[in-house]
């Protein structure tokens, strides 16, 4: 699943990304380092009585994310994760990864009571994101059927967010949706993974999203924001580029070799005129392009169209 790991993360351009149920152990993390380093950086916290279950890792795309100078704390085997990512100019994002006890509430309610302690006793950076599967959700509109889980879980989770100073962004952009991130095998959907940041940070996040992105790689959905640095310079969308799905459609070969014969054509009449041959060449370049849109344009916009119509069909069912 590694490879499909890394392939989400290049086509979804994640920078970073927390994982759970990691399985993984020291030496094969070693050995997924070796084999996918060149785009990815992992930073793995196994289950110390038995790899091969548990634990979480946090995973760093370096083609787009700085991973030089990165800071790691291993506060909780298997469970909790923090790390300071240098980020803009001399900024730098700190996030704590968890991946909070299934088993009972009373192991999940000590977890975060554990965390708290750390916190007041430890000198630990403060995080500007919270990031994992919590195991627990803190209203009944998390779940359908409706089911509060345990108060005293939920307080002690509640009391780590106000220690920190932290908020659940997505539900703060989405107070009344109901939107799930784990089908269990009985039925339940719950929301349990979540992100959560600091008020200032959240100003500076957009596009909070549960998808299906990550597909087969795990039986949770996925949770994402994007969150631009405070003072970055605007980047715009960049050249366009022919989507790569294009080199393979028939109709799209045959319009430009046909106009890639015109253009030679036009090519051996200017009779070596630069202003001529620069000008039909533009002209090439323009006529592609905008058939390459209308024909993208057209394969996927029946693809997203089915996509957004079951994503509608599945928002008022759920709602």
């Amino acid at each position: 699943k590694w490879h499909g790991i890394n392939r989400l993360m290049f086509e979804e351009k994640i920078g970073a990304l927390v994982v759970g149920e990691t399985h993984l152990s020291a030496a094969q993390a070693d050995e997924i380092q070796t084999v996918l380093g060149k785009r990815l950086d992992i930073y793995n916290s196994p289950n110390p009585d038995n790899p091969s279950t548990r634990g979480i890792a946090l995973v760093l795309n370096r083609e787009i994310t700085n991973t030089k100078g990165v800071k790691i704390w291993y506060l909780k085997p298997g469970r909790a994760i923090l790390a300071v990512l240098p980020w803009h100019g001399q900024l730098t994002h700190t996030v704590l990864g968890v991946y909070a006890p299934a088993e009972s509430m009373e192991e999940n309610e000590a977890f975060w009571n554990e965390l708290c302690e750390m916190w007041l006793t430890t000198d630990l950076p403060v995080p500007d994101s919270l990031v994992g599967d919590t195991n627990l959700v803190e209203g009944p509109i998390d779940r359908l059927p409706h089911r509060p889980d345990s108060a005293t879980a939920v307080a002690a989770l509640a009391r780590f967010k106000r220690q920190l100073g932290l908020m659940d962004g997505w539900r703060k952009v989405n107070p009344d949706t109901k939107e799930f991130t784990y089908a269990s095998p009985h039925g339940t959907l719950s929301r349990l993974d979540r992100i959560y940041v600091s008020p200032d940070l959240f100003k500076h996040c957009k596009h909070w999203t549960i998808s299906d992105a990550a597909g087969g790689l795990t039986d949770h959905r996925m949770v994402s924001v994007q969150i631009k640095a405070p003072g970055s310079p605007y980047i715009g969308k960049g050249r366009y580029t022919i989507p790569l799905f294009l080199l393979r459609d028939k109709k799209f070969i045959d319009f430009t070799l046909n106009a890639g014969s015109e253009l030679e054509s036009k090519i051996e009449r200017a009779e070596g005129d630069p202003n001529t041959i620069q000008s039909e060449f533009k002209v090439f370049k323009d006529i592609i392009r905008d058939f390459a849109r209308a024909r993208a344009k057209l394969a996927i916009g029946c693809l997203e169209g089915k996509k957004r119509t079951l994503e509608k069909e599945r928002k008022t069912v759920l709602n």
